[in-house]
């Protein structure tokens, strides 16, 4: 399972819900994320400015989390709603190691203008 970070700032019809019916919305959105095939890690709220919001999900792929994300997203809860693919400090390394053997293959735009 892969690492996905979620982030979004809840919108203010959201608040007036939670105010009128205070709701645990880990609990509630939990089978959503099984159809998924997904789970959450953690689930928390922020007090940030630009984000209110912050999951970590172990999902199967980057297609279950946009699908997912679109339809959370199309429901209004949100004014802003983030994924972004989490790697562990192990896989960045693996990343930059398959770059690392393939880095001459590169030509940057610069390198190409300069050809004579």
């Amino acid at each position: 399972m892969k690492k996905y970070i979620i982030t979004g700032k809840t919108s203010q019809e959201t608040a007036a819900s939670m105010l009128n019916k205070p709701q645990n919305r880990r609990e509630i959105t939990e089978p959503l994320l099984k159809a998924f095939n997904a789970n959450y890690t953690e689930f928390l709220y922020l007090n940030h400015p630009d984000f209110d919001f912050m999951c970590i999900i172990k999902a199967e792929n980057d297609e279950a989390i946009a699908a997912a994300s679109n339809l959370i997203f199309a429901s209004g809860s949100f004014s802003s709603f983030n994924w972004s693919r989490a790697f562990e400090a192990e896989e960045w390394k693996d990343l930059f190691q398959l770059a690392s053997e393939n880095m001459a293959t590169y030509i940057s735009a610069k390198q190409k203008a300069q050809e004579g």
